[in-house]
């Protein structure tokens, strides 16, 4: 017993002073930062900056092929409306719009044009677009632009030809039907732009007018 004892009172101040320095050098370590965690911190705030700016470069990019994109599409889109339209048109002129009145192609010559020119529905329902985007007044059923009205008049002949006889198999025959539903939702008030978005979901869907 007093063997046992004295073994125990020799082992005690070893075994709590490795104790202690265990703690006391744990603690040490939590309290302090270290350098390579700042270090990795500063580097990926810094990595972070530079993805920012590459990504705002980038955008600005996007942005500027967005725009000339778009002003390339107006322009061609403005073209096909002057050779459907009128005749004796140079593209880069600046003629008036009484001049252009008296440019205009009759119904016939626009018809012969929509067939001859292997002309879409898509590439009317552009102009038509356009001819809308550029009026200076609302357009409707009951008051539209004389170009609005020559285009549809046109579309309409075309329309009237048997799909056979046609020789602009790209027609489908309902061009003038469908602008025209077109141009009586808009004499309501309602953009042109929910209008492509409703057709563009139609044409997803299969969905159909019964009116």
């Amino acid at each position: 017993m007093k063997i046992v004892l004295h073994l125990h009172l020799l082992l005690w101040p070893a075994v709590c002073g490795f104790t202690s320095e265990n703690i006391s050098r744990s603690s040490s370590d939590l309290a302090r930062p270290t350098s390579s965690c700042t270090e990795d911190a500063l580097a990926l705030l810094s990595e972070a900056k530079a993805l920012r700016q590459e990504a705002s470069v980038l955008q600005e990019q996007l942005n500027r092929e967005k725009e000339e994109r778009i002003r390339k599409e107006r322009e061609k889109v403005d073209n096909l409306i002057d050779l459907l339209l009128f005749h004796g048109m140079n593209p880069e002129s600046n003629t008036s719009e009484k001049s252009k009145q008296q440019l205009l192609h009759t119904e016939e010559q626009v018809a012969q044009l929509l067939i001859s020119k292997r002309m879409s529905f898509d590439m009317v329902n552009q102009c038509f677009d356009r001819i809308v985007e550029q009026a200076n007044r609302p357009q409707s059923i009951d008051s539209c632009s004389p170009l609005l009205s020559l285009l549809l008049d046109a579309a309409c002949q075309v329309d009237c030809i048997e799909r056979k006889e046609n020789p602009n198999k790209r027609w489908n025959g309902r061009v003038e039907r469908d602008l025209r539903k077109k141009l009586f939702v808009l004499g309501y008030g309602i953009r042109i732009e929910d209008v492509q978005k409703k057709d563009a979901i139609r044409s997803i869907t299969g969905e159909k007018d019964y009116f």
